[in-house]
Formats: C-alpha cells, structure tokens, sequence
C-alpha cells in the first residue's frame, strides 16, 4: 500500500507546482466513526517495510541531548541491568527484556535538513481537505523530542512550538523518506491509556516526569520490549525495521535514574457500548413515499430559486453492490482496519454485499458515487462512498448501520431517512437552498456528504401541497 505513499513524498520534491495527486489515507491506519481513506485524521502513519536495525546494544537516553548516550548502572533498583552488555531484566517475571533502538547518532540539524522537505506534501494534501492542524511547517523552531536509527534509517518525532501537534518522519535512507505524517498530541497521549493498533514507529508520550526508561509489554511476545526515551516524556520503539507489524500496547512501566518503578498503566481495551436489544423481527421501516401535488421550485422561506438535486448516479446496482463489496474485502484483510472494536453482531450477521441486497439510493456522476444499500434480511443498512472503481486512490468511506428498535437507521453524514409524511426537502447549504434527492424513503444532499467546510445544515421538509411539516438541523461530513 505504499504506492500512493511514494508519490506524495516524490511530489515534495518537485518544484513544478503541480497539483498532487496522492492518497495520504493509505498511510493512516485509524478513523472517526467510519473507515476512512485520503483524509487526514488525527492517526498513525502506515507501515513501510525497511532494513531492519533493531537489536544490538541498547542506548538510553533521560534527557536526550546532541550527545546522548548509554547511561550508568543505577542502584536500589526494581530491573537489573547489566553493567557489561546493559541488558536488562525484569525482576517481576525474570525475563531479560527487548533491548531499546539506538539513539540516532545524527544531530538535531541533520534531522531536520532531512524530514522538512517531505513535510510540505504531506500539509499540502491536508489542506485540501480543511483538516490541518494549526502548527505551520516543520522548521527549525520543532523541537525533536526523540531520535532514533544510524547514519543512514532514523525514526524522528519533531514537537511544534505550541506543543499542539507531534510530526513523525521515517527514513530509509538519507535521501528515502518511508513515511510522514502529524498527529494531535493529545491522540499520542492518548495511546498509553487504551489498547489499539500502532505502528512500531508510533511514540508515546507518559503523563510523568523524571522516567529515563520505559518496558512496554506487547501482545503476543512473551518479553517486555524497552523503548527509547526522548524529552518531553516521548518515546518510540524506534525504526520499524524488519518488526514491520501493527502492535498492541497491554502495560507500560517508567523507571527514573536509580532503577525504581514511578510509573506503571495497565492499557485497557477499549469497551464498546451496550448493544440495546432489539427484537429480531424488527427490519428497515421507511415512511410511504408520497407524490407532490405542488413542486416547490423556490424555497417558501427566502424566495430563492432552488438549487437541483444531486444527480442519481449512472452505476447500476449491481456496479454499486460490486464496489462497496470491494470496501468490505479491504477491511476483512487489511490489519490496518483492526482498530474498528467489536461490530454490532446484528450487523455481521447480515453477511457480505450480495446481489440480494436492495440499493436504496445512489448519487454521483461517473465513477463517483455514495449510496445506501439495504441487507436482504431488511435488519442492516451500508453507507458507501467511493470516488474510484476501486479501494486504491481517491476516497472511500464505508459504514454498517443495525436497525433501531423503531425500524430506523442513524443519520450518517451523508445521507439519512424520510420522516414520515414529507414529499420534498430542501436543505440550506453556503451556496443556497438546495433540493434533497429521496429514494425508497432515504435522502441525501449530495455525493460527499456535503461541503467539507460544513459542520452542520438545516434541513426542512414539505408535504404534497408544499406546507411544511418538519424542520431539523443535521450534523455533516466536516472532515
């Protein structure tokens, strides 16, 4: 999946100024609510395979500096280290503990003359869609919190001076970025706290002070792994190497100078919420359709002529079935989506996108489209949007919906149901009232959700004499 990835870096680099054309959500491994593809979320940057540099004598580093390296033998210790080899031992099991990566021996303005050329593509390709971070580029006013590799890989975690944003920058070779990418500071907090997904160059940031050495236990390996630490409180497990693997955080133990233990997080799963029981026999209940008697052609309120309707898409349903099945292989088989929680059983058990399954709405033009598909039990509804015929390149969104116990499905960004008795709607976006495409009791305002600048719209509908008869404002798409 790095194909899109070594575009956007290739595009750094090139001084044509020419719009890129890249897929930055292929090296993001998490979402909001929804899998998510090319946009820019506060996330882990993917995984890209390297010459591996992990093992060998560990370096530490407390408050890492230019010069920085090993540290003395510390006493009144709670782990053993060895003073020969600095290997260390976990007194609670035993066990001899994962040596630490080296501290990078290149200085902070190597680093930085290295990472800052790649940064710009990759805030390029945010801003396209009004999702970037207030930080500004990476220059010389980032302070690198951690650095990690040798003379030719290196792992670096670069903190903006309003301390808001953490920038990671992975090299394979002095002139061969990996991957790039910024996350919110609080998200890299955050990953100490509850189990998820990471990236082996994915850091951490520990909420105390004084910690000169940090054990991670991970799932599935039998021996603490130990992590290189920074300033600031960061650490990171360094270049990913051949340990090119998604891993999960269980326990995070911080040592001071002399050895004793002074920080310790049992990392939770995360616990999804109660599934409210709803009575199996309970399918999709769409309001009847109803024919307008009066076509409104300007909004009752303003007078304004109303905008058309986003048009339905030209696909036919068996494309549109095809393609958003394609979403579903990729979430199945890529570990990048591992990070979802545990699905809705009801939502399962509607099994995979066949040609039985209803599509209840479609917009779009050419191969752009978003649609509703309706499970062939009538229990499970997907939203689907994608921008190409395939999971590669341009966006794709994909979302499964159990019924409530009313026989309704959530709102999802983009589209939503009918309320009962209205024959035509009208939403006001910036550029004007805007007629609502409905379809076997769905709507929707347009192919993407609606402008990505819009946080929320107001939507109304109208009977088939054109009176009004309901009013709501809806959350949208804003990233």
């Amino acid at each position: 999946m790095s194909t899109d990835l070594e575009r956007l870096l290739a595009a750094a680099a090139d001084d044509s100024d020419q719009p890129l054309h890249t897929d930055v959500g292929d090296v993001l491994v998490r979402a909001r609510r929804s899998v998510r593809k090319s946009r820019i979320a506060a996330a882990s940057t993917a995984i890209v395979t390297t010459a591996a540099i992990l093992g060998g004598v560990a370096a530490w580093s407390a408050t890492r500096s230019e010069s920085a390296g090993p540290a003395g033998t510390p006493k009144n210790q709670t782990i053993t280290i060895d003073a020969k080899t600095g290997r260390i031992v976990d007194n609670e099991t035993g066990k001899t503990v994962t040596p630490a990566p080296p501290v990078s021996p290149l200085s902070d303005a190597e680093v930085l003359r290295r990472c800052k050329p790649y940064d710009p593509a990759y805030r390029h390709q945010a801003q396209t869609h009004k999702t970037m971070d207030k930080a500004g580029p990476v220059d010389a006013r980032w302070k690198i919190v951690v650095k990690s590799g040798d003379q030719s890989v290196l792992n670096a975690l670069f903190l903006s001076p309003d301390q808001s944003v953490v920038s990671t920058c992975i090299m394979n070779s002095p002139e061969k970025p990996a991957s790039v990418g910024r996350t919110m500071t609080a998200d890299v907090s955050s990953r100490s706290r509850t189990q998820q997904p990471l990236t082996v160059h994915d850091g951490l940031l520990l909420p105390v002070t004084g910690v000169t050495r940090v054990l991670v236990d991970l799932a599935g390996e039998s021996s603490p792994r130990e992590a290189l630490v920074g300033t600031d409180g960061f650490v990171t497990f360094g270049h990913p190497g051949k340990n090119d693997k998604l891993i999960t955080l269980t326990r995070i133990r911080g040592y001071d100078a002399g050895g004793t233990r002074v920080y310790d997080q049992i990392v939770k799963p995360i616990t999804p919420p109660a599934q409210p029981a709803v009575d199996p026999k309970v399918t999709v209940k769409t309001a009847d359709p109803i024919t307008p008697q009066v076509v409104l052609t300007k909004d009752p309120q303003t007078g304004k002529a109303l905008a058309p309707a986003p048009p339905v898409s030209p696909l036919s349903d068996d494309q549109i079935r095809d393609r958003c099945r394609l979403w579903e292989q990729e979430i199945a088989t890529n570990p990048a989506y591992g990070g979802q929680g545990p699905q809705d059983p009801r939502a399962k058990a509607a099994g995979p996108i066949t040609k039985s399954w209803d599509v209840a709405l479609k917009t779009g033009t050419g191969d752009k489209f978003t649609a509703v598909l309706i499970s062939a039990d009538q229990r499970v509804a997907v939203w689907c949007h994608m921008t190409t015929p395939t999971t590669k390149g341009g966006e794709s969104d994909y979302t499964r919906h159990a019924v409530d116990a009313d026989g309704k499905v959530a709102d999802n960004l983009g589209f939503a149901m009918v309320p009962a008795g209205v024959a035509q709607m009208i939403i006001d976006l910036p550029a004007g009232p805007t007629r609502v495409l409905m379809a076997n009791g769905f709507y929707t305002w347009g192919p993407t959700g609606g402008k990505s600048d819009v946080k929320t719209v107001q939507v109304r509908g109208y009977d088939a004499q054109g009176k009004q008869v309901y009013d709501a404002k809806k959350s949208v798409d804003a990233g």
